[in-house]
């Protein structure tokens, strides 16, 4: 496996990723900008420091970021903020990380896409419509200027099946649960993906050698409403309960992207990618909760 650190090991898929690259090198440096844990260094991607990392010397081949503002609305409201992280602190860490003759790999996101069609491949025309994905997309459009062998990551919706782990089919099954009110856009479709399928791609993706842009994302596209439906029905509810919309009836949806479904033609033709079906992690997730 190719000793690779990780810049922003806190976060969801940043914690799974960590985990995965510890297997094989115990001692896989982790960074962490908003937490201070014990196993990992303290980093500020806003005023990156690789070179303090010692990262060349420790025989590191590349380094994932996986660090972000990916809030939404925050990066609306506060565009130069989000700026600083996501994109000036990060092509900084990014060009340091070349010129210490390590692999930058940098995570990107299927809001670089207008979201009109879906279906999107790797080569597909980038159109974002909200900031956050065009202060991604100028990451993906300066890398190639800083490296030769730079890996873009492109993922859609990534989920996990833990109780209370606050991620896409949990979140849903706490709700419905609960009782809580929930309206859910029939019209918004991505391509929901297990973090663990995710981790084992981009090992792949390292393995094989592929450079420049690869989708990462399961071959299903599933809307927001039928994945809520789907959980209700794995609980035993009636799904009418969930109150059906259309995503830019809510104002503060306005400009987000509808279709933002891909598709993976590199990935598949390099490896092959073996994704769980989102109905399989419906059952796991509501067995967690389930009484007993």
């Amino acid at each position: 496996m190719t000793k690779t650190a990780i810049i922003g090991a806190s976060g969801f898929v940043g914690r799974h990723l960590l985990k995965a690259y510890r297997r094989a090198h115990p001692d896989t440096i982790g960074t962490s900008f908003s937490q201070a844990r014990a196993d990992l260094a303290p980093f500020d991607i806003r005023k990156p420091d690789l070179a303090s990392l010692k990262l060349r010397e420790k025989g590191y081949q590349a380094v994932l970021v996986t660090s972000a503002k990916p809030n939404i609305g925050y990066c609306e409201q506060h565009k130069e903020e989000a700026y600083a992280v996501n994109v000036g602190g990060m092509l900084e860490l990014l060009r340091q990380a070349a010129g210490l003759g390590l692999q930058p790999i940098f995570l990107s996101t299927d809001y670089v896409f207008d979201g009109v069609t879906g279906g999107y491949d790797d080569d597909a025309p980038t159109r974002p419509g909200t900031e956050y994905g065009r202060q991604k997309e100028a990451v993906e459009k300066e890398l190639p200027r800083i490296a030769a062998n730079h890996l873009v990551i492109r993922l859609s919706k990534i989920y996990g099946v833990d109780k209370g782990d606050a991620t896409l089919l949990d979140d849903f099954a706490s709700s419905l649960l609960a009782g809580k009110p929930l309206s859910v856009a029939t019209d918004q479709v991505f391509s929901p993906t297990f973090v663990d399928d995710l981790v084992a791609s981009i090992l792949a993706i390292q393995e094989k050698g592929l450079r420049g842009v690869v989708n990462v994302c399961s071959p299903e596209a599933w809307s927001r409403y039928d994945v809520a439906a789907g959980m209700a029905k794995e609980l035993g509810l009636d799904p009418a309960r969930i109150n059906a919309i259309k995503l830019h009836s809510l104002a503060a949806m306005a400009g987000r992207p509808l279709n933002t479904s891909m598709k993976c033609s590199r990935l598949a033709a390099a490896s092959k990618p073996a994704f769980t079906p989102l109905r399989d992690q419906m059952r796991r997730v509501a067995a967690n909760w389930k009484p007993g």
